[in-house]
């Protein structure tokens, strides 16, 4: 197979007619390309027989001052031959590397970073954080870069007025992806958007006479390109609960622009597409999914929302895949963002939480994290609608070549959706098969699966978190939830594909083991549990558990089948990689990491279980040889190396930085 090497339809480049040795691919986006398959199948050094704690291991390591929350990017031969490796950090800066000398070739700063810190009697609390760990916020979505231009689009957080940390912009740089160097003046993201909804994104000094900023947009998913031009932003905001003043609600929105404007070149609008997710006087509905980018085809974008109201139909877009078509600018008019489909998953619990805007609501699920409610007469606890339960805590993966788009949630499940029809409120009927997979936690080796798999995906809250009292963290003890009443979160997805007909999809929920499933992108072909592998996440913590589980990536030489996607992956030489957290929590606290390697398709004979080839802790303890796990950024493989970051950090609970470490053949 071969990657094309322009435009948003791959992150690698193939040359056919080269041997071997010269063979070389790029990284040039979150998850290794547009489908978000989380797979590189131009991987022609790492293999099978030399990834072993023999031949393979650390190579070097890169420190850095500021946390680093995206994951790196690599540009085959970018520097005098060399890999360039290119990391952004929370402070704002751009950095590339030679991934052979390990040098710095350049650093580049945006812009003063946010201080999230404030004080107030005595206490110090942290604004982005709710954990305290991010006391700097700049660049926290993964870059992308366009290899058609050469061109490295950033979007960091600055300062709106110097030495002031009240109000915040969000702009977009325009680079030189091999130098660092502007290409173009960065655009501030502003305006309102465009369905009608009165939603405004950024919105200091929307309004004349404003005296304030309201609520903080938050960006953590990968940034996107689309096939015709666009590129693609997607926000949660910071804050889950709405708010008096309607203007101060948190919202979602799907930003765009045209990356030719944003090059200068004539006659397109810098103006944004801007799409909002929910109605200005609703709230919630963001897009974080554990930092994976949207997935892209041609002009068709798909985004996973979270929690918060869902009203109205069509217009609410919480818990919901949405699919959007991106129009280009022309004639130098605004581009744009239409709504052509969407799939709402939980609309099973029709209750209505207190804090709800409409107190009447019977029909849907309603909006977001609810205040505990008080016990039954017989001192039950009674569930209701409003959890956490993000249908969005993973981004979606689409298998090329097929309408099959992919979906990891909150409560365990893997939803298949279809392409061409999503299927709006219709949770069960427009699925690509039935029941949904319960992926995380449940094999499908167990007796009674299918019967298990529709009693859990009708019953929400088995994998996620309940609200007991006022601790939401706690599992619900039901008959049939997770084992040891730990959350099962899925925050990765992975394929390793065969042919059009289907392949093997990876997943490593909290505080579970690695599973992998024959999928086919036949319909009504369920998957079928295939192998697990050894090790738990977030080992010997009670209920309820650790985050985040495993980030996957799969790596191997292209398929040798005729007339295979140009994606698939040549089964004898596929690994999947996976950082794991190997006893803790990686999410409001810190974890040791550890890198690990599977034969991705062998099955250790006698058992169900996957083969491991090699890792960098020790097995059934909690040393994990990485250090301080980087809470949602997968492995990188490329050209022989594999780049894994981490937290640096001093005492029990302080950042200083972060580490690149970059494993190969010693």
């Amino acid at each position: 197979m071969k990657f094309a090497t322009a435009g948003y339809l791959s992150a690698v480049f193939f040359f056919l007619l080269a041997p071997p040795a010269s063979q070389a691919v790029s990284i040039n986006e979150r998850a290794g390309n547009h489908f978000r398959t989380a797979s590189n199948n131009q991987e022609f050094i790492l293999n099978k027989s030399n990834v072993n704690n023999a031949q393979f291991g650390l190579l070097n390591t890169f420190n850095f001052d500021a946390k680093v929350e995206t994951q790196p990017l690599v540009l085959e031969k970018g520097i005098n031959g060399n890999d360039l490796v290119i990391v952004t950090t929370m402070k704002n800066k751009v950095i590339g590397i030679n991934a052979k000398t390990n040098n710095k070739v350049y650093e580049k700063e945006l812009g003063p970073p946010i201080n999230t810190i404030t004080r107030k009697d005595g206490k110090e609390t942290q604004d982005m954080d709710m954990w305290g760990h991010t006391p700097d916020w700049g660049i926290s979505a993964t870059p992308i870069i366009d290899p058609s231009t050469n061109t490295l689009f950033v979007a960091a957080w600055v300062q709106k007025n110097k030495d002031d940390d009240r109000y915040r912009d969000y702009k977009v740089f325009i680079l030189d992806a091999k130098t660092g160097d502007k290409k173009a003046e960065p655009v501030r993201i502003f305006g309102k958007s465009q369905e009608g909804n009165d939603c405004w994104f950024n919105d200091a000094n929307a309004v004349d006479g404003q005296g304030k900023q309201y609520t903080y947009p938050k960006l953590r998913a990968g940034l996107a390109l689309t096939g015709n031009k666009g590129l693609v932003l997607a926000f949660a905001a910071n804050g889950e609960h709405p708010n008096n003043d309607k203007r101060d609600n948190p919202h979602g929105f799907v930003i765009a622009y045209d990356t030719r404007a944003l090059l200068n070149q004539q006659g397109f609008s810098r103006d944004p597409a801007i799409f909002c997710t929910t109605a200005f006087n609703s709230w919630g509905g963001g897009i974080w999914q554990a930092g994976g980018a949207p997935v892209t085809e041609g002009d068709m974008i798909y985004v996973a929302t979270s929690n918060g109201t869902s009203n109205n139909g069509g217009d609410d877009l919480t818990e919901s895949m949405i699919k959007l078509r991106y129009l280009p600018s022309l004639s130098g008019k605004r581009p744009e963002l239409q709504k052509t489909d969407w799939y709402k998953a939980f609309l099973d619990e029709r209750t209505s939480g207190a804090v709800c805007l409409w107190q009447d609501n019977s029909s849907e699920v309603s909006c977001g994290r609810a205040v505990p409610p008080p016990r039954g007469p017989d001192g039950e606890f009674r569930l209701r609608a409003g959890t956490d339960w993000d249908f969005g805590s993973s981004g979606p993966l689409l298998i090329p070549g097929s309408d099959v788009l992919l979906q990891g949630t909150k409560d365990g499940i893997i939803y298949a959706l279809d392409k061409t029809d999503l299927g709006h409120n219709d949770r069960f009927n427009k699925l690509m098969f039935r029941p949904p997979l319960i992926a995380s936690y449940f094999s499908g080796d167990k007796d009674g699966e299918t019967q298990q798999s529709w009693l859990r995906a009708n019953e929400l809250n088995r994998s996620i978190p309940c609200v007991v009292d006022d601790d939401w963290f706690t599992p619900c003890k039901i008959e049939g939830g997770p084992e040891n009443g730990r959350t099962h979160h899925i925050h990765a997805l992975a394929l390793t594909q065969k042919d059009a007909g289907g392949g093997i999809v990876y997943v490593w929920g909290e505080n579970a083991s690695l599973k992998a499933y024959d999928f086919s992108t036949t319909r009504d072909r369920r998957p079928v549990f295939r192998a697990e592998g050894e090790e738990l996440a977030s080992a010997r913590i009670g209920a309820p558990g650790g985050m985040p589980g495993g980030l996957l990536m799969v790596s191997g030489k292209p398929s040798k089948l005729q007339g295979t996607p140009d994606t698939a992956i040549d089964f004898d030489t596929a690994l999947v990689w996976a950082v794991y957290a190997k006893c803790g929590d990686a999410n409001k606290g810190f974890a040791e990491g550890e890198l690990i390697a599977y034969d991705a398709t062998s099955i250790l004979p006698g058992s169900r279980k996957m083969k491991r080839l090699f890792s960098t802790g020790n097995v059934g303890g909690c040393h994990g040889g990485l250090g301080m796990m980087s809470r949602m950024i997968p492995p990188v493989v490329a050209n022989g190396k594999v780049y894994v970051m981490i937290y640096r950090v001093e005492g029990y609970d302080k950042v200083i930085g972060s580490q690149l470490k970059v494993f190969g053949l010693k």
